[in-house]
């Protein structure tokens, strides 16, 4: 959640580029671009991709600037425009993701997907290395309907309810699908030998 301070920010960041102040546009730049770069990353699999993605969602919301709603949150409606450009390459490319695999209580599963682990003990280092790649092979497999709730949750680190206003699901939908994409998950892990994943 963003803080008083940086919602004033962002609130007066987007009145300067109203105002035509075009280099203020960089503030929202700057606090969104890593985020929705790493959540188009697991959605589209692809680096470059996921980067065109990010710079189409940000010239599109630019130019829709002027029809934002400031009573949601800015980056809520930065991500359904940049969920719809994924959402819709994936469909133009007709690319089949065979989306199996969550389980359980996902708030144990290791979804932080940042390359980061103990460099003190090199064992572990491997295995942690080896479970962070294979999360990042059962996103993939995931279907997008879960890719995207499992995504917005754990990679851009969205509420249920910003979910749900990014994707336009009810709620009940998203926290139906984030349970069956924790559960394909959690098998798609079991079955590559990480038992502690359901």
């Amino acid at each position: 959640m963003l803080s008083t301070q940086s919602a004033q920010e962002e609130k007066q960041a987007i009145e300067r580029v109203l105002g035509g102040d075009r280099e203020a546009y960089t503030v929202l730049v700057e606090r969104y671009g890593g985020p929705l770069f790493r959540y188009l990353l697991r959605m589209l699999g692809r680096h470059e991709e996921a980067e065109d993605v990010v710079q189409e969602a940000f010239l599109r919301a630019y130019l829709a600037l002027a029809s934002y709603d400031p009573r949601y949150r800015f980056s809520t409606w930065l991500f359904r425009i940049a969920t719809n450009l994924a959402l819709n390459r994936l469909r133009d490319e007709r690319r089949v993701i065979s989306l199996e695999g969550l389980a359980g209580d996902s708030e144990g599963l290791p979804l932080e997907l940042e390359d980061h682990w103990d460099e003190g003990r090199p064992e572990a280092a491997v295995e942690q290395k080896e479970l962070l790649y294979r999360i990042r092979e059962c996103l993939e497999e995931l279907p997008p309907a879960y890719r995207l709730v499992v995504a917005l949750r754990y990679v851009a680190d969205l509420s249920y309810e910003e979910i749900a206003e990014v994707t336009g699901l009810p709620l009940n939908t998203v926290r139906s699908r984030l349970h069956r994409g924790r559960e394909r998950l959690g098998e798609c892990l079991e079955k590559h030998g990480f038992r502690g994943a359901r």
